[in-house]
């Protein structure tokens, strides 16, 4: 009797184990990139100004948005989080006159934006909105 009741528990231990284990997400690996270190499969987006001035957008180990931008020497500026929760790479959506915005899969497996406008100063809209990718 105290022979089966050991192997129930054991079983039993074994099963919790199992669910335990495939409840877990994947990790995923991580790259260095300028100083950051990002989620590699979803790899590094890149807009071009028509000054020349580029600016990054990945998916940090937090999985919010990061960007980063050179100055109009080339010189790259330290990573900023522009918040969110993505599960996907960042998709640019160019518009005229270095307009443009960004889309993200979000954890609720839905669309989400930001907009970049070019006047005033290149300011950014100030949060994430519901988005419908490039079109």
């Amino acid at each position: 009797m105290k022979l089966r009741r050991t192997k129930a528990v054991l079983v039993t231990a074994a099963a919790v184990a199992g669910l335990a284990m495939a409840a877990s997400p994947a990790r995923a690996d991580v790259c260095n990139v300028g100083g950051g270190r990002v989620i590699c499969e979803y790899g590094v987006s890149q807009y071009t100004f028509g000054n020349g001035v580029k600016q990054e957008f990945a998916i940090g180990t937090d999985y919010a948005v990061w960007t980063r931008w050179t100055n109009t020497s080339g010189k790259w500026n330290s990573w900023s989080s522009m918040g969110g929760a993505a599960r996907s790479g960042v998709e640019i959506c160019r518009l005229p006159h270095d307009t443009f915005y960004i889309s993200v899969t979000g954890t609720d497996g839905k669309l989400w934006e930001r907009v970049r406008f070019s006047y005033p100063e290149g300011t950014w809209s100030t949060e994430w909105e519901r988005g419908s990718g490039c079109h």
